[in-house]
C-alpha cells in the first residue's frame, strides 16, 4: 500500500493511504464513518494548510479548504476541524484561527 506522508501540527510524521489523495495532495473523497481514523488523519493534514497566528475570515477558510479537496464539501471539513479543535473561531463565526 502506498502512503502519503506529512508532518502534523505536533511535529509528528503521519501517513495516509494514498488512495485518498492525488499526486498534488488534494483530498479526492471523504472516507465513510467506518474509516474514522483516516478522516482524522485527513483533518490533521488539512490543518497544516493554515498559517499559525493568522486570522481567517470564513470565506478565506472556505478558499483554503476548497483548494485542498475535490469532493465539494468545505462546510463539512470546516465543521469537523472546529469540532476537533483544529480551528478556533469567534462565537459569531466571523473569524477563524489555526488552533495549535
Amino acid at each position: 500500500m502506498l502512503l502519503f506522508e506529512f508532518t502534523n501540527l505536533n511535529g509528528e510524521k503521519e501517513a495516509i493511504p494514498s488512495q485518498w489523495l492525488d499526486k498534488d495532495g488534494v483530498i479526492l473523497a471523504w472516507p465513510s464513518r467506518k474509516q474514522r481514523r483516516v478522516q482524522l488523519q485527513l483533518l490533521r493534514y488539512l490543518a497544516t494548510k493554515f498559517l499559525p497566528n493568522r486570522t481567517y475570515r470564513e470565506v478565506e477558510v472556505n478558499i483554503v479548504l476548497k483548494n485542498w479537496h475535490a469532493f465539494d464539501d468545505h462546510a463539512l471539513l470546516r465543521r469537523e476541524m472546529f469540532d476537533l479543535g483544529l480551528l478556533d473561531r469567534e462565537l459569531d463565526g466571523s473569524q477563524y484561527r489555526r488552533a495549535v
